[in-house]
């Protein structure tokens, strides 16, 4: 190859594979970009659709629970949450889980106005899915330590929260019970497991006999120490863990 002269001018501007260089570099970054951009989904709407189903076998037979902690955030992966709540809810559209998701605001909404009414709202925790308007209650509130007899003021607690709860006992309502991890064994609770089904069964039966409930809208269960909201190591944890929850399942009308 010929040496280029000294005395020779050089071209002036980049080489012209440069610009060809930079236009396939600009057109990748706008490809992912838009790839991005496709892929990215409402971030509340996931979560809610992810919490709505979330440890509830015992509430949807034959469905399939998604652990706490596998809230995803962003990108490609939540198509396949997208995919797996069409398939468990037999085509239902985002309309209509919206439309679960705002009745089920309505209706905690509307409790949580009674509560404030009764004064009472700092001892009922509420939370609410497209699948159902959860009511957490203290267990210390509700019962003695180790035992499943309601205290006076947790009889009162269940008796007021059980008038607001008649506006909805067409719905389906799960009483589930909870304990810490400190070990249960007596002759009447051998195990955490009895002690809180114990609970549960005891605000059922209450419901019914006092606010005539039907016994085929209530069914009562219990957790015992598996499903644990806080830290067991810590007293304040162990107590958030002791806890009643009363689940009205979302029934929407349409």
């Amino acid at each position: 190859m010929a040496r280029r002269s000294k005395n020779e001018p050089s071209k002036a501007g980049s080489p012209a594979w440069m610009s060809t260089y930079g236009d396939m570099v600009t057109l990748l970054l706008c490809f992912f970009v838009l790839l991005f951009a496709m892929s990215t989904i409402d971030i509340t709407k996931f979560k809610a659709i992810i919490n709505s189903f979330d440890n509830n076998i015992d509430l949807m037979p034959g469905g399939q629970a998604i652990e706490v902690g596998e809230l995803i955030t962003s990108g490609i992966s939540q198509l396949d949450i997208l995919g797996f709540y069409l398939e468990q809810s037999d085509g239902e559209d985002f309309q209509d889980f919206d439309n679960r998701l705002e009745n089920a605001r309505e209706i905690a909404n509307d409790i949580g106005e009674y509560l404030d009414e009764q004064n009472i709202s700092d001892r009922v925790e509420i939370t609410y899915s497209a699948q159902y308007i959860q009511l957490s209650l203290e267990g210390a509130i509700l019962f003695d330590s180790g035992k499943a007899e309601l205290k006076p003021d947790g009889a009162e607690l269940i008796d007021i929260i059980g008038n607001v709860l008649k506006r909805y006992e067409d719905n389906e309502i799960a009483i589930e019970g909870h304990t810490d991890n400190v070990p249960m064994n007596t002759i009447q609770f051998p195990s955490n497991w009895h002690l809180s089904s114990a609970r549960a069964i005891t605000v059922a039966n209450f419901l019914m006999t006092h606010k005539e409930f039907s016994p085929e809208k209530l069914f009562a269960v219990g957790y015992g120490e598996y499903r644990p909201i806080d830290d067991n190591s810590t007293v304040q944890g162990r107590a958030k863990n002791r806890r009643v929850e009363i689940k009205i399942i979302n029934k929407l009308q349409k």
